[in-house]
């Protein structure tokens, strides 16, 4: 049952590219100060949910992206 439920997460799962569109939307200014990796992640969830017109969860355990996501209009979970 548990490993029905990770695939069907795997499923619903998108990889989307590291580009330098991202590259660039991260050295942006961000909601909240963010190390390199986490504003490449929060640049990556700003992008896709503009070009999906879609909103997305941000799952973190870290409290910087967190914030930052919550700052964004983003729905977060983990932390």
């Amino acid at each position: 049952m548990r490993r029905e439920a990770v695939f069907r997460i795997l499923e619903a799962l998108e990889l989307v590219e590291l580009t330098g569109a991202v590259l660039h939307r991260a050295a942006q200014p961000m909601p909240g100060p963010l190390g390199t990796l986490d504003a490449i992640h929060y640049a990556t969830a700003e992008m896709w949910r503009e070009s999906n017109q879609k909103e997305i969860v941000i799952a973190t355990h870290d409290r910087a992206l967190a914030l930052a996501a919550r700052g964004g209009g983003f729905r977060v979970v983990g932390v």
